[in-house]
């Protein structure tokens, strides 16, 4: 961006309404007018990786990266509520706006951080001993109250922060790398802190129309000290928070939405961390297989190799978990199963949950050992490396949906899910492949469930969710959803279902928030409530293969109950296109409809309709 970097003039002005004035533009940084600041082209790859240790995560964007993210500390509240969202909130955050616009004059309108544009605040500062990147912002005096932000760091996403007042900050989110969108995730810290103080974020370039942090979601905060001192790691936090659609104007159409939350900090001079959820990033992953490996029991139950090299140049692992000091003959008659995770960067909880089925796969239990004992696991726990290392919410380098690409991936752009696709179709080739799933978070409902695809098998797709409710307290079935949009049909799992012919293919989701029913209604979920849902798609993988198969029979009994099968009826449908010549000699297409009989599935139960 051009123009004093010091100013938000640049960035923004508000309107009669107290909101962001509609016709205001972000200049890019090639000067030109847009909604917001897009992030800076790629640069190849095959050059940075010359410069950076091997083993170290890449970011292929040219952009530097501090090696600063706080440790995760398994410490964590087995219960934290969510938030009850006061009934005047949406007036108050209005009311508020319409302040700004009355008292323009007392607004700082400060820009104290940007990730990209250089700073005006440190260009006399030495850089840290330690190498680090100097700060944006450096306090005038001990007097100066103003935060001291960073996000380039592993997952961090913050574009830029404008102070508004004292305590209160506007903030900008980077958009995946390539897009002009999907601003969702963020993490970043603040240091500079004052005891006690309170403090309030407007997130002002929010993509979707709803969130459930109008339904009491709170933020995720860590405390450096308080991780010194108290052995204490992330935390569910923040009061007053509301999320609405605000007045600025994307310019593919329609308008941006503001989170707001406050958080209070309690420690004088402290690094705290704010995060959409809990962060696991791709070093997080490798520092864990690397302990996995270690381990001289588990080595023998895991295989880790390089299913490719991403965009960027990182690894994309894949695992396979079996009992390998077996005879030949007892291998190949292993059944198998392709589980996947993290293909959307910003769904962190997906990772939670692989976690667990991994730890569960490679633990010394006898169900662990029975499943190793019946099946190979091939596991890819993390489709999209750069997308979680550069701290996008659903993309990767590309600027693609890599969950949109399965149909037909490109060797180059899309390589995870090329490679993957490859991988599964050779392992088709080598095994009966029962089961695919591929993990994810969601953004807008609540509770852990399943999508499922449907096809002429009766209620078979369904028997593996309903037993993943027999098992997990916290899984709903009633959430499940069985179906091919139209708008999905590239997705995983309706392409492994349609072209690999793999009847249980699933797509796991989990609430970013938490339940809404049982023992942890209205409570968030957190990183052992995630792991514990892989523990349970391991014990539902058991009651599906069982040889007395007497839970999958009770699931059937109850599914035939719930939805009661196909029904054969005529539907007129239009099936091909005939071309018709005309008197004149010219040819023309025209649709043929004819009356055809289809078995059409029933989609709800019973208690549905």
């Amino acid at each position: 961006m051009e123009g004093d970097a010091t100013k938000a003039t640049d960035l923004i002005s508000y309107n009669s309404k107290g909101g962001v004035n509609p016709q205001t533009q972000i200049l890019d940084e090639d000067g030109k007018g847009d909604s917001f600041p897009s992030p800076l082209p790629l640069i190849s790859y095959y050059e940075q990786r010359k410069v950076q240790d091997p083993s170290a995560a890449k970011t292929g964007t040219g952009l530097p990266m501090l090696n600063n993210s706080p440790e995760f500390i398994p410490d964590v509240e087995p219960y934290e509520a969510v938030a009850v969202p006061r009934e005047s909130i949406l007036e108050d955050c209005i009311r508020r706006e319409t302040e700004r616009l009355a008292y323009q004059e007392t607004l700082l309108n400060k820009v104290v951080y940007d990730c990209i544009d250089p700073s005006p605040f440190n260009q006399d500062k030495e850089p840290p001993a330690n190498g680090d990147l100097k700060p944006f912002y450096y306090p005038v005096d001990p007097a100066d109250t103003t935060l001291v932000f960073e996000s380039r760091f592993e997952s961090g996403n913050l574009r830029r922060a404008i102070q508004i007042y004292e305590f209160e900050y506007d903030l900008i989110l980077k958009s995946d790398y390539n897009t002009r969108g999907n601003t969702q995730w963020y993490y970043f810290s603040i240091s500079n802190t004052k005891a006690n103080q309170t403090y309030r974020f407007n997130i002002i370039n929010m993509m979707k129309p709803d969130s459930l942090y109008n339904a009491g979601m709170k933020t995720c905060v860590y405390s450096t000290k308080d991780a010194e001192n108290f052995h204490k790691g992330w935390r569910r936090d923040g009061f007053d928070i509301c999320y609405y659609q605000n007045n600025m104007k994307k310019k593919i159409g329609g308008y941006y939405y503001t989170l707001t939350f406050a958080i209070t900090v309690t420690n004088e001079k402290d690094t705290v961390y704010i995060a959409h959820c809990y962060p696991y990033t791709y070093s997080d992953l490798n520092k864990y297989l690397n302990l996995l490996l270690a381990d001289p029991k588990k080595r023998n139950r895991i295989r880790r190799k390089t299913l490719c090299q991403t965009v960027a140049g990182n690894s994309c692992d894949v695992l396979t978990i079996t009992s390998f000091l077996t005879e030949a003959e007892s291998f190949r008659a292993r059944k198998g199963i392709a589980l996947f995770a993290r293909v959307h960067p910003g769904e962190t909880n997906s990772s939670w949950m692989m976690k667990g089925l991994i730890d569960y796969l490679t633990g010394p239990t006898l169900d662990a050992k029975i499943l190793r004992d019946n099946f190979i696991f091939k596991i890819i726990p993390m489709l999209n490396p750069d997308g979680v290392i550069n701290g996008s919410y659903r993309c990767g380098l590309a600027g693609v949906d890599l969950n949109r690409c399965w149909a037909e991936p490109s060797r180059k752009l899309h390589p995870t899910i090329f490679n993957a696709k490859a991988m599964l179709k050779q392992f088709c080739s080598e095994a009966e492949v029962v089961l695919t799933c591929d993990f994810h978070g969601h953004s807008r409902k609540k509770n852990i469930f399943m999508y499922g695809c449907v096809g002429k098998n009766g209620n078979k797709e369904k028997i593996f969710p309903k037993l993943m409710e027999k098992t997990s307290e916290i899984f709903s079935f009633s959430d499940c959803v069985f179906g091919m949009q139209k708008t999905k049909e590239s997705t995983a799992r309706i392409v492994i279902y349609r072209e690999m012919g793999i009847i249980n293919s699933f797509t796991l989701e989990s609430s970013f928030c938490g339940a809404n029913y049982g023992k942890h209604a209205d409570f968030h979920f957190n990183p052992e409530h995630l792991q514990e849902v892989g523990h349970d798609f391991c014990d539902a993988i058991l009651d599906f293969c069982d040889p007395d198969q007497i839970k999958v029979r009770m699931a059937i009994e109850e599914l035939d109950i719930l939805f009661p099968g196909t029904e054969e009826e005529e539907v007129e449908e239009i099936v091909e296109d005939v071309v018709i010549e005309e008197d004149n000699g010219k040819k023309k297409k025209k649709k043929k409809k004819v009356v055809v009989k289809k078995k059409v599935s029933t989609t709800k139960s019973k208690k549905e309709k």
